[in-house]
């Protein structure tokens, strides 16, 4: 079977980059890869924007074979247009699909979209099937525990996903009310760990490499995504501490990543996109406050890799 293959290339890592819009683009995804993330997930893109071939959308799927194995994240509610739209970008050579079914965005579910799809099961259930029997990938879904603490239906929801043939599950442990409020109910997603035969992920509120491993142990998860945790910080996946690396042991990667950045977005865009970035590396040493402001008036990537190393020096003054 085609999941078989994918998990036999994921290898023994057990943290994973979450996908997550405007951050898990492709220079971060080939950066958190290179530090031990196990895999690679895009952004989620609307199916019904790829099944009008909107550029935009399909662009969002552009990854290097480096990020290998990558995952797209994909979301809707139309299994017609889910499965037409996913069909337009087959040619592209994913490694596996993935249905987001965890989104909690008002306009996207309440569209019937992302967490929406937890309302409506028959619904997901007909989407999963299309999904396996069409593309002949290995498909997998991003879930939450439910709509909200009166319709908590993770035990359906996966119990359905596995039977129609998902090759694993990753679990945001929040109903789509909470949102990012609260803390992720953990003891729910072992719950779903030890119930299902298939990889079961957990997320939520987890932000080091020793949190996830010990997640792992506890829960009897296969791994970890990791999205906030991870901003600014692709040492985590390899097990570091950023607090403990100063501006010199941070600034190569950061490079790497503005340089990763200006090959896909072009120097411009790369200089707006970076600074959101840049201040996700820094916020948390003293050289920040004196060099935010340059920062975030830098107009080309080469500006702000200037200003990078010309602080170098200073930093040993101030760190």
């Amino acid at each position: 079977m085609a999941f078989k293959t994918l998990i036999d290339r994921i290898g023994k890592s057990k943290v994973v980059l979450s996908p997550m819009v405007g951050y898990s683009d492709s220079p971060y995804r080939r950066l958190c890869r290179s530090e031990g993330s196990a895999f690679s997930i895009t952004e989620f893109v609307s199916t019904e924007h790829l099944f009008r071939s909107n550029p935009r959308a399909i662009s969002l799927f552009r990854y290097e074979e480096s990020e290998r194995p990558i995952v797209f994240q994909i979301f809707g509610n139309n299994p017609e247009i889910i499965v037409r739209g996913v069909s337009r970008v087959l040619n592209l050579n994913p490694d596996g699909i993935d249905l987001n079914m965890g989104c909690s965005v008002r306009n996207v579910s309440n569209s019937g979209s992302g967490a929406g799809l937890l309302k409506c099961l028959d619904k997901s259930r007909e989407i999963i099937r299309r999904l396996v029997a069409e593309t002949g990938l290995p498909i997998s879904a991003k879930i939450r525990l439910g709509w909200n603490h009166d319709s908590l239906n993770y035990m359906e929801t996966t119990a359905m996903l596995e039977s129609e043939g998902v090759w694993a599950i990753a679990v945001h442990g929040r109903t789509r009310q909470m949102a990012y409020t609260g803390k992720a109910e953990w003891d729910r997603i072992g719950e779903i760990a030890s119930a299902r035969k298939i990889p079961i992920f957990g997320n939520g509120d987890v932000t080091s490499y020793a949190d996830a491993m010990a997640k792992v142990e506890k829960y009897g998860v296969a791994g970890v995504y990791i999205g906030r945790g991870s901003f600014g910080n692709p040492w985590l996946f390899s097990g570091r501490d950023r607090s403990q690396l100063t501006y010199h042991e941070r600034l190569p990667v950061i490079l790497q990543h503005m340089d990763y950045m200006g090959d896909f977005y072009g120097d411009g865009l790369a200089a707006v996109l970076m600074r959101k970035q840049l201040h996700q590396y820094l916020k948390d040493l003293p050289l920040w406050v004196e060099i935010k402001a340059e920062m975030f008036s830098g107009k080309s990537a080469a500006a702000l890799r200037s200003t990078l190393l010309r602080m170098s020096e200073r930093a040993e003054l101030v760190a």
